[in-house]
């Protein structure tokens, strides 16, 4: 199955999203945005906390269905107070997947339900 791909998420998110089945991922790394920006409601995800330069065939991760994404801007403070865009992407988890294939934004995957 052929899926698109969210890499190098944070283990705490992963951990909640597995305890809680629903989540909304805040995204702004700029390849993951990439992704968002395709993303439309009943798409397929593989999320993992591996970086996407990363990935070998075995990598483990858990597979999404999307509810709901959309591109909002985000205020940063620090030296200087920044806007930038980032993706909200709102994923009901369907259960636990394998790397088997990748290319670019798509992941290639075998499933399990959990």
């Amino acid at each position: 199955m052929k899926v698109y791909g969210l890499f190098g998420i944070s283990e705490n998110a992963i951990n909640d999203f597995i305890e809680n089945h629903v989540k909304t991922f805040t995204i702004i790394n700029a390849l993951n945005l990439e992704t968002v920006k395709n993303l439309k409601e009943g798409d397929l995800v593989f999320i993992t906390s591996t970086l996407r330069e990363d990935l070998r065939i075995g990598t483990e991760g858990i597979l999404g269905r999307v509810i709901n994404v959309s591109l909002v801007p985000q205020l940063i403070n620090g030296f200087e107070e920044k806007e930038i865009m980032a993706g909200r992407v709102q994923l009901e988890m369907l259960g636990f997947a394998k790397c088997v294939k990748y290319e670019s934004i798509h992941v290639e995957i075998t499933f399990r339900m959990y």
